[in-house]
């Protein structure tokens, strides 16, 4: 008995599973015109103009120099902020040429106003009357 050692071909047909071209036509992709490029223009501009501030009456604004009598350092800015923030009037203090708001106790250090100097304190809106003679105590003057 002889064994033979190659392999038996078997004759099974397999199945490829290739696609078959078909020989429908296809539609050509359709074309899309470009969009056209904007081109943004300013519409209003950023300039302020008179009526941006509501205007307060002479009645209701004041204006009064104090001559500080201690430095102007981080206790007496809080305590002035937080007497200004009791009013709704518009407080600034004035040092030089540099003014700012009351309410900020940094703007207020930063101004470096010390003792002996002469400061301007002013007020704009319905308690102002108010609101300067309270924040000209807190100031010494």
């Amino acid at each position: 008995m002889s064994v033979s050692s190659e392999p038996t071909a078997t004759s099974a047909p397999t199945a490829t599973s290739a696609p078959t071209a078909t020989s429908e036509p296809t539609a050509a992709p359709a074309t899309v015109p470009p969009e056209p490029t904007a081109t943004l223009e300013p519409t209003a501009t950023l300039e302020p103009t008179a009526t941006s501030a509501p205007a307060v009456s002479e009645a209701h604004t004041g204006e009064r120099a104090i001559v500080l009598t201690e430095d102007l350092h981080a206790r007496p800015a809080s305590a002035l902020a937080q007497a200004a923030a009791a009013f709704t009037s518009a407080v600034t203090l004035s040092y030089g040429s540099r003014s700012v708001d009351v309410r900020s106790v940094l703007s207020l250090m930063s101004l470096g106003a010390t003792s002996g100097q002469t400061v301007t304190l002013r007020t704009a809106g319905d308690d102002a009357a108010e609101a300067l003679t309270a924040l000209s105590a807190v100031l010494g003057g």
